[in-house]
């Protein structure tokens, strides 16, 4: 079986349709991800928000695990066999099933970073069952991803987020208010798992060949363990703020993360999702990868920095609308959170950096540091409370941002001057529409009434011109160039581009 690589034009209409795809399956993904936990935060308060939290993050940090790092492999592999991905499925299978009783048996042991909550230890035995349920999944959707075929595994993805709402609506109805999380998983990975294996061109053989497993292994099992790293230390905070200040105090911080920082997250895996395969295929361009990478970061941070500014200038009408009065603690947290987002928007990119360039040895070690320095802001602002912790970890990640992208730069011999540059324009726009969206709230006294969602909404569409006018008072062509695309996105989607041949 020969893996397919698109090239050229070919890339880039793939390239085009398959952000449209990825992010409407984004988009449904992060709303879900937000309803479970406003679910949570209505029907219970901040000690089961906490919990919930401490629940996702288990099971994000489970996740390296059981994919061993093996759709790196399968995206990065120039050539694939039959028996190359049968055995890739074999070792999937056996990991979901070693993490799956590993959760399931020691749910009591690991509960302890919730002071042993019964509650957290039934949510974890029934991740366990969700991580078997993930094993499933590894190949199938990394050969759609290699392909570009974002479309169907899009579609895949949107069913598996409308089954995942209604099993976290049903748990959370019943009384299972930190299981919300678990129900939600467990259903959008069963929907979206069989609708993969309907769809999907590709089935195992009994076929297992333990040197073509290895091979996949060796190069997945560093991918794995960077990925492991990587998201222990996007979890760590969790699991520190359980430990410094309580569950509900992580209960608070979890509501603010879910305002801005989770919510855009989600939407940024457009690149996650895009970027790997587009620079793998890309490999031996080196200038070509380098301008594919420039325009994503530059058109990404376009996208997405003035929602980030937006948030920040609207976060207490926001916490109002969404949580109510109750939970007006979570308004400095969601704006002091700012920082750390404008600085997410290209960081998260770096993996597939690393990874298309064939090194998961530069991406664990890049890992591990990140693991360091989360402890390190977190520690560091943990004697001024709540408030000092979320501060210092938004505002120090700018040290972890500069090492991040220095590393990713220097694989793909691109100069951090340029880069910088690169993302000038974009960052000045949106700081000039954050300042003037400001001063336009504060001279009209919008939300002095109370806040309401019409209101919100009118903002909301009155941002986008504005923004659109700012940037193009910047830099005229740019400006051209981001609709131009967009226009395209939504071109190529609509002739259905971007499907397999």
């Amino acid at each position: 079986m020969r893996g397919e690589r698109p090239q050229g034009a070919l890339l880039r209409e793939r390239t085009l349709t398959s952000v449209f795809w990825i992010l409407a399956v984004n988009v449904a993904r992060a709303g879900l991800l937000f309803l479970v936990p406003w679910a949570v935060a209505w029907l219970g308060g901040p000690t089961e928000m906490g919990l919930a939290q401490l629940a996702w993050g288990v099971y994000a940090v489970a996740l390296p695990v059981v994919s061993l790092g093996t759709r790196a492999a399968v995206l990065q592999r120039q050539e694939l066999s039959q028996s190359y991905l049968s055995s890739v499925f074999v070792v999937n299978l056996a990991m979901g099933a070693l993490t799956g009783a590993v959760l399931a048996l020691g749910a009591p042991w690991i509960a302890g970073i919730g002071d042993g909550d019964p509650r957290l230890v039934a949510v974890l035995r029934w991740m366990g069952a969700v991580c078997f349920v993930f094993s499933l999944t590894v190949v199938q959707s990394s050969l759609l991803a290699r392909r570009l075929e974002f479309r169907f595994l899009s579609l895949a993805n949107l069913a598996g987020a409308v089954g995942g709402g209604a099993a976290a609506a049903v748990a959370a109805l019943l009384g299972a208010r930190a299981g919300a999380v678990g129900a939600g998983v467990a259903g959008y990975l069963v929907v979206s798992t069989t609708l993969l294996w309907i769809a999907g061109r590709w089935r195992p053989t009994l076929t297992f060949v333990p040197a073509e497993a290895m091979s996949a292994v060796r190069f997945g099992v560093t991918a794995s363990l960077a990925s492991f790293a990587f998201n222990l230390s996007m979890q760590l905070e969790r699991f520190l703020f359980s430990a410094l200040f309580g569950q509900a105090a992580l209960g608070l911080y979890g509501a603010a993360r879910n305002v801005n920082r989770d919510t855009l997250r989600n939407l940024m895996k457009v690149s996650d999702d895009v970027l790997m395969p587009g620079l793998s295929a890309l490999q031996s361009d080196l200038a070509g990868a380098r301008r594919y990478y420039l325009k994503a970061m530059r058109y990404e941070f376009l996208a997405f920095a003035p929602v980030a500014l937006f948030m920040a200038v609207f976060a207490r009408d926001i916490v109002l609308l969404v949580y109510g009065p109750e939970w007006l603690e979570v308004v400095p947290l969601v704006q002091v959170l700012t920082p750390l987002v404008l600085f997410t928007i290209t960081r998260h990119t770096v993996g597939a950096v690393f990874l298309s360039q064939g090194r998961p040895d530069v991406q664990l070690r890049w890992s591990l540091l990140m693991v360091v320095f989360v402890a390190v802001y977190t520690l560091a602002g943990a004697p001024w409370g709540l408030f000092g912790a979320v501060t210092s970890i938004s505002t120090l990640e700018g040290v972890g941002w500069v090492v991040s992208h220095r590393m990713a730069n220097r694989l793909l011999e691109l100069p951090f001057r340029r880069f910088l540059s690169n993302l000038g324009t974009p960052l000045a726009a949106a700081l000039l529409f954050g300042a003037g969206l400001y001063l336009l709230k504060g001279v009209t006294g919008a939300g002095a009434a109370g806040p309401s969602w019409p209101a919100l909404a009118a903002w909301a569409a009155g941002a986008v011109p504005l923004y659109a006018g700012v940037v193009h008072l910047l830099d005229a062509e740019l400006s051209r160039s981001f609709w131009r695309t967009l226009a395209d996105v939504l071109r190529s989607a609509a002739a259905g581009r971007g499907r397999a041949t």
